[in-house]
């Protein structure tokens, strides 16, 4: 299958690697226009976007390049699968990107619809019908996947986790990420050691 797809890429240039670097940046921007149609925010498809283009750069050979076009096909399937916002209103994709983009912030209901000016009982009955979760449990359920990756991915201690995933009391984080996970921070990392 490989050779096939060698074989029909039309040769534009003298140097095999720059053609296969083009088809795939050709392919980023297809790939871009097609998570923007699916309603995915520029925060998401600029962070992916930049990734990618770093790749592009980085391919030493026709058979890495075309491994990394199949990567990013995937990538993009999976960003707009994840951050897709087609299915909700405009005030309830404005919530979920904000609290994306800021899990320190103060992502309560009232300074939510503060920022969006729009009533809080409304935004609360708005975003449940819509995500089929409180508030509340999505902000924690955004917060807590965070926590997952930081104690997977680095040595950070449990209470610098928490103030990152914006819950500075560490026994709170604690309480959270139990009912959660079903299990608490520091048994989770001893668990994936």
């Amino acid at each position: 299958m490989l050779n096939n797809r060698i074989s029909t890429m039309e040769t534009r240039l003298n140097d095999p690697i720059r053609d296969i670097k083009n088809y795939t940046i050709i392919l980023k921007t297809v790939l871009r226009l097609a998570a923007e149609q699916g309603k995915v925010h520029p925060i998401y498809i600029d962070a992916l976007s930049s990734q990618c283009a770093k790749q592009i750069e980085a391919i030493t050979s026709i058979q890495s390049g075309l491994q990394l076009q199949m990567d990013m096909v995937k990538e993009y399937c999976l960003l707009v699968k994840k951050h897709s916002s087609n299915n909700y209103s405009l005030p309830v994709q404005r919530v979920i990107t904000y609290i994306d983009t800021d899990l320190t912030a103060d992502l309560s209901l009232k300074a939510l619809s503060d920022s969006l000016n729009i009533n809080p009982s409304y935004l609360s009955t708005l975003f449940k019908k819509e995500t089929g979760m409180t508030l509340t449990n999505y902000v924690n359920k955004k917060r807590i996947e965070h926590a997952v990756y930081l104690l997977s991915s680095t040595d950070m201690q449990i209470q610098n986790i928490a103030q990152y995933c914006g819950i500075p009391d560490v026994n709170y984080f604690t309480k959270i990420f139990k009912k959660v996970m079903n299990k608490t921070p520091s048994e989770f990392k001893e668990e994936i050691r």
